[in-house]
């Protein structure tokens, strides 16, 4: 957490030489930074928290946490843009001791790599498409799945100078654990709309499908409502966001029940750019 933490801040200063020099309004990059598929390069920080519940022992006195660093790096091609997302997460899970007691373990979690091309048409429909990567180097199991990880993603969007609304599909399979391997989906919705002044009112909500096998599948879907803001700092453009979220369904026996997370997102100009 320290070393995120200690990175956020080498950012926020070097983002301060690096940053977007063409001159645009906040509401303007407001609504670009949630377009998945933006030329903007930006620095995602995100915090996550969150609270269990569920019929397991004692599960409703349980939390976890996440800092999760995620640059979005794109690549302007003739025809729309190459996106690479790094993820660089700082993990807090949660496991059963052989007394059945609850134990948090922290560290490291799965380091993953989206890369996407997306195109924006002139009607402001965004399509993309590409593969996921995810590595077992998370530094316990319980924060980690231990199998190296591939699968598609695609996106839908649609903007329009009130907003953005859309959608990010993504999937998972566990390579070389037989029974075991992961089988994991994911969809993030995302609903968005421009109040006037850098301020934003919605919500990105990721819904989570746990293939356990071919009969039970374990789903986990939250509703979320929250508040952005995109201010100037000097020449560098800098969104903040704050999320509330409930889960309306999750696992029966233990899940995330409700939460809060936010973002801190300083934009770059990227070398390439």
């Amino acid at each position: 957490m320290k070393i995120l933490i200690t990175l956020l801040f080498i950012t926020v200063c070097i983002s301060g030489v690096f940053a977007q020099t063409e001159q645009k309004s906040a509401d303007e990059i407001a609504r670009e930074l949630s377009n998945p598929v933006s030329a903007l390069g930006s620095l995602i920080f995100q915090g996550n928290y969150a609270q269990w519940g569920g019929s397991a022992q004692d599960v409703t006195s349980q939390n976890t946490s996440t800092l999760t660093f995620l640059p979005t790096l794109p690549v302007s091609l003739k025809t729309g843009n190459l996106i690479f997302r790094p993820i660089v997460p700082v993990s807090a899970g949660l496991t059963v001791d052989q007394y059945g007691n609850w134990q948090k373990k922290r560290g490291l979690g799965d380091l993953g790599l989206m890369a996407m091309y997306g195109y924006i048409f002139k009607s402001g429909i965004v399509l993309g498409g590409g593969p996921n990567f995810l590595f077992p180097t998370a530094t316990d199991e319980a924060i980690g799945s231990g199998q190296f990880q591939v699968g598609p993603s695609a996106v839908f969007a649609f903007i329009r100078k009130w907003g953005v609304f859309g959608g990010l599909w993504q999937h998972y399979y566990g390579v070389g654990h037989g029974d075991d391997n992961v089988n994991l989906g994911t969809f993030q919705a995302f609903y968005w709309f421009g109040i006037g002044n850098g301020w934003q009112v919605g919500g990105s909500p990721t819904l989570t499908a746990n293939y356990v096998n071919a009969i039970d599948t374990d789903f986990s879907v939250p509703v979320n409502l929250g508040l952005a803001k995109t201010v100037i700092v000097g020449k560098m453009p800098l969104k903040l966001t704050l999320q509330g979220q409930y889960f309306v369904t999750r696992p029966d026996y233990a899940g995330q029940s409700w939460g809060v997370f936010f973002q801190i997102t300083p934009v770059i100009k990227l070398p390439w750019g």
